[in-house]
């Protein structure tokens, strides 16, 4: 009996994890490492609020991205905008109304995961879409730095050599 009580308990997160969830394909997020586009196009609830997760790899740098939504002529595919941030940062509003759309301008990023988030209403039949742009910083490797120390050592040195070598030739010997 122990033994069967404890298996059963073993094998219930497994089997929770085994169970489908309910999954929304419209939701999208194609990022390749330094452009990508996001969006939802079929934004049927009344309220919504999406996430999407997307890495930069190791590199810090700088991310732009837009999003917009444009209405038909039905009022249920309006989608107006609550929020839209990436890592906590707001989104500029450009435009509201039939024609939402929201900006955001080179925004340092650190290297790693980063989250936009997108929450807005909708008619019921609204969709979105955005673009993402990112340039990573260029940072020198530590040779690099090392080398470039070791040019601005050289270059100190013989300046400091040169004036040694200029004083030696401007000595006057007098025999008086």
């Amino acid at each position: 009996m122990k033994f069967g009580s404890i298996c059963a308990l073993a094998l219930a997160p497994v089997l929770a994890l085994a169970v489908p969830g309910v999954a929304n394909a419209a939701v999208f997020l194609d990022f390749d490492g330094s452009d990508g586009v996001f969006g939802n196009d079929d934004v049927t609830a009344d309220t919504f609020s999406d996430e999407f997760i997307f890495d930069t790899g190791l590199s810090v740098g700088l991310l732009s991205a837009t999003i917009s939504s444009i209405a038909s002529s039905n009022p249920s595919s309006n989608i107006d905008f609550t929020s839209v941030t990436l890592n906590g940062v707001e989104f500029d509003i450009a435009q509201v109304g039939r024609i939402e759309f929201r900006t955001i301008e080179d925004l340092f990023i650190p290297g790693g995961l980063q989250t936009l988030i997108v929450s807005g209403t909708s008619g019921g039949t609204g969709s979105y879409s955005g673009t993402l742009a990112f340039s990573a910083n260029a940072v020198p490797e530590p040779a690099a730095w090392g080398l470039m120390i070791f040019g601005f050592g050289a270059i100190g040195g013989s300046l400091r050599f040169n004036r040694r070598r200029q004083r030696k030739a401007n000595v006057k010997v007098s025999y008086g």
